[in-house]
């Protein structure tokens, strides 16, 4: 028994000297591959408890390295959110509230990719950028293909039908085979940084692949508690006269048409592990693995019938929860899997992958590198943080309700700031983690209203 436990305590004092920052810089640096998918809300995986999706390669991940059951995006639409993951910063700092503007070079500069490239990492891009649009400003900001070593990036419309070669091709598996050659060409005296951001789920669905079989096909797909009229009703009328609502009367009325979007989103999850799994097996093949940090996110979620809507853009939890997942080869085993109930957020990966390289993240970035919650050094970690959404769509289109709050460990606090009077709900995740009961008109919750009003105005601004 003496000999257990003084191999615990050897095996701990050498994880911590690992993970300190001061080893990891001294060290060999590591590979960093990120993957993320575009609107998979945390729930559509195996790991996290959903029995009827089919995800093996994202849970053998999961179950290999640290998963974080408290990971948010703060602000739940592509543009922004993507820009939050390459600066670290939040959208009322960075300034990306649609998909017209681009990062300026300035900002491009201070990114993960950029610091990672200049330190000396060869870097690649593969898949949906999705910030700027080339048609309205310098496409070189657009798409910043001269900025990565490895590019295949496209803008926020692509078809998942491409031609390579004069023959379709499944857009993701094109660009699975494109991460295999970028690792392929690596070689063992120059660190890469390897991003492949996934178009599923997110539509339009007009393609799929033909050589991956649907098993979802004649499946009868659970969806959430609260898609009923009743939860779609209980809306205010400003929101059930969104796009989130108009989105959601069709599924409302027909099992059938809802069953088929799920099942479309589904199939179009199950075929991004496809992809998530051929990566790793290349990277195993390759022995590249060893020395390569592994982080899986989404950019954000989808409602996916919650409250009896679909969509993102709202601050419910599915719209802003995502799946997290850290995995680092080089952390001694016993600290190397897990489950981190501390809130996680996507401005966090560009701190972490600069700190994982041993470099400083620059004052700008407002998220905080995650290392620490993993090797559980972390002290003072955040208790809560400020979410918004800002994008608004054009007519004919129906519009989205701009929103802000605040998320704590307990609470969620939402404010809807173009309303008039200002709505707000106040909702007790911990007696009410579906978010039915709103408490911002409860005289018993009026001082827990009132701090967090006030958190909002402070973070907002």
């Amino acid at each position: 028994m003496r000999l257990f436990w003084l191999h615990c305590i050897v095996t701990l004092v050498a994880a911590s000297a690992l993970l300190s920052p001061s080893a990891r810089a001294e060290d060999k640096r590591p590979n960093i591959l990120l993957m993320f998918t575009d609107d998979q809300p945390q729930n559509v995986m195996g790991f996290a408890g959903n029995t009827a999706v089919h995800t093996p390669h994202m849970d053998s991940l999961a179950q290999r390295g640290i998963y974080f059951d408290n990971a948010f995006v703060t602000t739940p639409i592509c543009c922004s959110s993507r820009a939050c993951l390459f600066t670290g910063q939040q959208m009322n700092r960075h300034g990306i509230r649609d998909f017209k503007a681009p990062l300026s070079a300035a900002a491009f500069a201070k990114t993960y990719p950029a610091m990672l490239r200049k330190s000396g990492y060869r870097t690649g891009y593969l898949g949906k950028y999705a910030i700027g649009n080339p048609a309205l400003h310098r496409r070189e900001l657009c798409l910043p293909a001269n900025k990565f070593d490895d590019w295949y990036g496209f803008p926020q419309n692509i078809a998942y039908r491409q031609d390579v070669d004069g023959e379709g091709q499944y857009l993701t598996q094109v660009m699975s085979d494109k991460a295999i050659e970028f690792l392929q060409q690596s070689t063992p005296d120059q660190p890469f940084c390897l991003t492949v951001a996934f178009k599923e789920p997110h539509g339009p669905f007009n393609y799929f692949d033909p050589l991956t079989p649907n098993i979802y096909e004649n499946a009868e797909l659970p969806c959430s508690p609260t898609f009923t009229a009743d939860d779609f009703e209980s809306q205010p009328k400003f929101i059930r006269e969104s796009l989130n609502g108009d989105n959601s009367r069709g599924f409302l009325a027909s099992n059938e048409r809802l069953q088929s979007h799920l099942r479309t989103f589904y199939r179009t999850v199950t075929r991004a592990d496809q992809a998530v799994g051929e990566i790793l097996a290349a990277l195993k093949q390759l022995k590249l693995d060893e020395n390569t940090v592994i982080i899986f996110t989404s950019d954000h979620g989808d409602l996916l019938g919650d409250h009896g809507l679909f969509g993102k853009w709202l601050l419910y939890e599915d719209s802003i929860r995502v799946p997290l997942i850290v995995y680092d080869p080089r952390i001694p085993e016993p600290l190397r899997s897990g489950r981190r109930d501390e809130l996680a957020l996507g401005i966090d990966l560009a701190p972490t992958m600069l700190a994982l390289a041993g470099i400083t993240p620059p004052d700008a970035m407002q998220g905080k590198d995650l290392m620490p919650v993993i090797d559980g050094s972390a002290d003072n970690w955040r208790s809560h943080f400020y979410c918004e959404h800002t994008y608004n769509t054009d007519p004919p289109r129906a519009p989205i309700a701009e929103s802000e709050g605040i998320r704590t460990t307990k609470w969620k606090y939402i404010r809807y700031p173009n309303t008039n009077p200002v709505f707000e709900q106040l909702f007790d995740l911990d007696t009410d983690p579906e978010e039915r009961t709103n408490l911002a008109g409860s005289a018993d919750a009026s001082e827990v209203v009132a701090e967090l009003r006030a958190l909002c105005d402070k973070s907002g601004n």
